[in-house]
Order: C-alpha cells, then sequence, then structure tokens
C-alpha cells in the first residue's frame, strides 16, 4: 500500500522522504566492519606482561603483575594462609604443567600456629 505524497507526514518513525534509504544503498558505504575482540587467553597475557610499581621496605620497584600476584600469594602463604597457599600450590602446578617439568613444584605446605586452627575450624572446600 503507498500513500501519496501529498498525504505522506513526517513524524515518529516516518522519517522524510529524501532521508530514507534508497532501494540498493548500503547502511555501512565504506564497508568498516567492527573489529572483533581479543581472545581472552591474550587478554590474559597482557594482563601479566603489564608492569606496576610496589614498595617494599620502604623502596619502590616496577614489577610484573603476575610476579606481584605470586608475591601476594606467598606473603599470605607464609603468613598461615591456607586459600593462599592452595592458589601459590596451583600456580604452580600449571606452570609446570606448560614447561613439561616439575618447576620447583612444592608437594605440600604445611601450616603451623593459632591462625591454621582456626581456618580448620571453618571448613574448606579445597
Amino acid at each position: 500500500m503507498k500513500i501519496p505524497a501529498e498525504k505522506y507526514e513526517v513524524g515518529y518513525c516516518r522519517p522524510p522522504k529524501e532521508t530514507q534509504w534508497q532501494k540498493g544503498q548500503c547502511g555501512n558505504p565504506k564497508r568498516i566492519r567492527k573489529q572483533n575482540r581479543k581472545p581472552i587467553v591474550e587478554m590474559i597475557d597482557e594482563f601479566f606482561a603489564d608492569q606496576i610499581d610496589i614498595v617494599e621496605n620502604g623502596i619502590s620497584r616496577r614489577v610484573r603483575n603476575f610476579e606481584a600476584i605470586v608475591l601476594q600469594l606467598w606473603i599470605k602463604a607464609m603468613a598461615g594462609k591456607k586459600r593462599a597457599a592452595n592458589g601459590l600450590l596451583q600456580y604452580q602446578a600449571f606452570a609446570a604443567r606448560r614447561s613439561g617439568g616439575m618447576g620447583g613444584v612444592i608437594q605440600k605446605i604445611e601450616v603451623v600456629g593459632e591462625d591454621a586452627s582456626e581456618e580448620e575450624s571453618r571448613g574448606n572446600n579445597a
């Protein structure tokens, strides 16, 4: 059903005839496509490769993000936190699988001290 030109009103969902797409006209004339997102593995690798500033004993130094994460896990594991120790072991196991060797994997960390008994009583889903 065609509406005669004199009866065509411009309004909601009715743009002016001059601005409507012509027959056969493409909506993307330069054929520029959206850029594909990076794969998640590549994004993670880039994150771990970036560097940040950390302060240790009053001295500032630049380290990679991955090193900072492992350093924090190590500090917490040495403080007796089981969850941090498990996370550190998982990182080491992953590194060993990826490199093909043992990679210095620690087989067991024994938690001693007052903090250890509190964590065991809470129940760990590990």
